[in-house]
C-alpha cells in the first residue's frame, strides 16, 4: 500500500497546477481526501466505480454518484454535457476515481472513450480528475509521478 505523504495533496492542489485527468498510484482514503481538498480550498468528490464494466453501467454508477441530471444516463453527449455542468457548478473540484479497474479489464475501448469524455470535460473546468489506487494501468492516461 502506497500512501502520499500527509500534506502532499492539498499542498500540489494549492499550488494551481495540478488539472487534467491524471493516473497516481498511491491509496488514498476518503475521508483523506476531503480533508485534503478542503485544506487546499478545492471540493474532492470520492467516485467508486467498482463492477461498472461497461460504459453503460459508468454512466450509471456516475449519474447516481454524483446526482447528474437523470437524462445523461440516455447518451454520451447527454452524460458529457451533465458531468460538464456539475463540474462548471462547482469551481476547484478535484474528483478521486477509484474502482475503475472493472471498466479497463471488461472493456478496454469503452475505458478509452470516456477517458477522452472526460479530459475534455475537465479542460474546459479546470477540474482535476485523478484515476487512483495502487493496481492495475490506466493507458494513454498521463501519470503523476509525485508519491
Amino acid at each position: 500500500m502506497v500512501s502520499p505523504n500527509p500534506g502532499l495533496l492539498s499542498a500540489l492542489l494549492r499550488t494551481g497546477k495540478l488539472s487534467g485527468l491524471l493516473r497516481w498510484k498511491v491509496t488514498l482514503s476518503e475521508d483523506q481526501i476531503v480533508s485534503e481538498t478542503k485544506s487546499a480550498g478545492w471540493q474532492g468528490v470520492w467516485l467508486d466505480t467498482t463492477g461498472a464494466r461497461t460504459q453503460e453501467q459508468f454512466i450509471d454508477l456516475v449519474v447516481n454518484a454524483l446526482s447528474l441530471n437523470k437524462y445523461a444516463k440516455g447518451s454520451l453527449v447527454e452524460f458529457e454535457v451533465a458531468f460538464r455542468d456539475y463540474l462548471a457548478e462547482t469551481p476547484s473540484t478535484a474528483v478521486f476515481w477509484v474502482g475503475w479497474q472493472d471498466l479497463i479489464k471488461h472493456n478496454k475501448s469503452d475505458a478509452q472513450v470516456l477517458a477522452r469524455i472526460i479530459e475534455d470535460v475537465i479542460e474546459a473546468t479546470s477540474s482535476l480528475v485523478l484515476v487512483v489506487g495502487t493496481a492495475g494501468s490506466f493507458p494513454e492516461i498521463g501519470e503523476l509521478s509525485l508519491a
